[in-house]
């Protein structure tokens, strides 16, 4: 009878970590505040969902521990730990702001660019360089836009944002680019842009 008490008493308590757990939001290895994360969700009108989380501060970009980018929010937030080279599994030998991106990363750069293994930094806007020299070799959004440029065939790309809960779709077909986002509150964030 003691023994099933014992056993009783550790399956609650394994039960009651995992809940606990589930209900933290980590970024890049360390638990962020209850209290900070209020203050974004009050701040950015969305609802943070628990979780274990990579991000790039640099960029902006998200994804689960493991994973690739599920999505670009606002860079420079001090939230959660440093970025770790293996946040989001790698392996693939190219590595942004020290993230070893995950193989769909790299897949998706790769319908509008060379992908040459190596150490890079990404800014926000989007400019990059080899990592430790001062001057960028390119912009992403650049090389898309020349990529499926003007009256080139319309792309465009819908995703779910497991981090806050919304829902993200942006494209274009080179004359111009949209990005819609759709926030757990309902509030709808629209950009358009000719080129």
């Amino acid at each position: 009878m003691k023994c099933l008490s014992l056993l009783f008493i550790m399956a609650f308590g394994l039960a009651l970590n995992a809940q606990k757990t589930m209900q933290e939001f980590i970024i890049n290895d360390e638990v962020v505040a209850a209290q900070t994360v209020s203050q974004l969700e009050s701040a950015y009108k969305v609802k943070f969902v628990p979780g274990d989380y990579w991000y790039d501060r640099m960029t902006g970009a998200f994804g689960r521990k493991g994973g690739p980018c599920t999505g670009v929010g606002i860079a420079g937030l001090n939230i959660g730990g440093s970025l770790k080279s293996n946040a989001s599994g790698g392996g693939t030998g190219v590595f942004i702001n020290g993230r070893d991106l995950h193989p769909q990363d790299v897949a998706v750069f790769q319908t509008f660019m060379q992908v040459i293994p190596g150490r890079y930094w990404m800014d926000v806007y989007g400019n990059f360089g080899s990592e430790n020299v001062p001057y960028a070799l390119g912009n992403v959004y650049q090389l898309y836009q020349a990529r499926f440029g003007r009256g080139g065939k319309a792309t465009s790309y819908y995703k779910n944002n497991p981090w806050s809960g919304e829902t993200t779709s942006f494209g274009g077909d080179g004359s111009f680019m949209y990005f819609s986002s759709k926030k757990t509150d309902g509030t709808t964030y629209e950009y358009f842009s000719d080129h």
